[in-house]
């Protein structure tokens, strides 16, 4: 496409890294960080579901750029990038937690152990609950891991067939699985613990993000997301209805609340992309909003050992103590970031291709 004729959204896309990215994981995990301090009122699940979003828009459209570049999809040279990506940060944490938690008398039986090794912590929480060890947060994680199995295997069957064969089938799968959840809670009476936990009832998240990177191959599509950002001010209106949607009752929530949040947050997230650049978002894009968005996936993985250390800082007066655990969360997150990551990270730019988002 010739750069005179690029849109607004258009230039943004074609960029190798596009913004507000990092900005939107750095404010995703303060989410979760803040739903566990002393006021207790943030809704912490939406910023695990904003990283689902993400993660299935960056994973896809780095199939599609790879498709488009090369004509194929490199399964192996996938899973080296997410190897090499993820599993270091992980099991470097797993170690430091399993003798931590021994050391503490919270002592991780074989079947724990073995969730949090295989990524399965998300089926453990769901069929026995929470763990009260440092693992139960890591949940999230295995749906990511089942979700990197699974797509790239659907997306290289079915990219050759079109764009339009892989949106049909990832609405058709959007809708299964929010079908599928609401049959769980209101035919099933199944409990919250596998409504949220389990893959099979959270996919639908990650598939909208699936949808937005694939629907924003279109030039329909594009069209109308940038009505969604003609003005500064209308990303409010899907952060006013997922406050909304935050008030409903917990069967729309398990219903089709978690399908319709995926949706509003998609919307939020290309509106950001093209409104980071204006006064009113422009923060987004600050060196150290930015510095926050790249490690936060250690701050994800430590958060709880820094908020409990911060929590039993006896010589901190209590009302700094959540601070602290904050800033011991930064410092441990920046450590893992230094010391493990970065490394790694170098390691993987050989087996990829350019894409956005700085750390798919």
């Amino acid at each position: 496409m010739n750069a005179a004729t690029l849109s607004a959204l258009d230039e943004r896309l074609d960029r190798t890294h596009l913004p507000a990215l990092d900005g939107v994981r750095a404010v995703a995990v303060f989410v979760v960080i803040f739903s566990h301090s002393p006021l207790g009122s943030f809704p912490g699940d939406l910023g695990v579901s904003a990283f689902f979003v993400l993660s299935g828009f960056l994973i896809t459209w780095l199939l599609l750029r790879e498709r488009e570049d090369t004509g194929t999809i490199s399964l192996r040279r996938f899973y080296l990038r997410r190897t090499l990506r993820i599993f270091p940060a992980y099991y470097a944490f797993l170690a430091f937690s399993f003798l931590a938690d021994w050391w503490l008398g919270t002592a991780w039986s074989a079947g724990l152990a073995t969730a949090a090794l295989l990524y399965g912590m998300n089926y453990y929480n769901a069929f026995l609950g929470h763990p009260s060890t440092s693992l139960a947060h890591c949940w999230s994680l295995a749906v990511e891991e089942q979700f990197y199995l699974v797509w790239p295997w659907l997306f290289r069957r079915i990219a050759p067939n079109g764009l339009a064969a892989l949106a049909r089938l990832l609405c058709g799968l959007t809708i299964a699985v929010a079908a599928w959840r609401s049959l769980l809670r209101f035919g099933f009476d199944v409990g919250q613990a596998y409504l949220y936990n389990a893959f099979d009832t959270r996919f639908d998240t990650l598939a909208v993000g699936c949808l937005l990177a694939v629907g924003l191959r279109s030039p329909n599509v594009r069209r109308l997301a940038e009505r969604t950002a003609a003005r500064s001010w209308l990303p409010i209106v899907p952060l006013v209805a997922l406050g909304a949607s935050r008030m409903a009752s917990p069967d729309w929530r398990f219903g089709p609340g978690l399908t319709i949040e995926a949706l509003l947050l998609a919307m939020l997230l290309v509106q950001l992309v093209q409104l980071a650049e204006t006064p009113l978002w422009r923060w987004l894009e600050h060196p150290a909003v930015r510095y926050l968005g790249r490690i936060s996936y250690p701050m994800y993985l430590w958060h709880a050992w820094g908020l409990s250390l911060g929590k039993h800082a006896s010589f901190v007066a209590p009302g700094l103590r959540f601070a602290l655990g904050v800033a011991i969360t930064v410092g441990l997150a920046s450590l893992s970031w230094a010391l493990i990551e970065r490394p790694f990270l170098r390691l993987k730019v050989r087996y990829e291709t350019p894409h956005p988002g700085g750390g798919a």
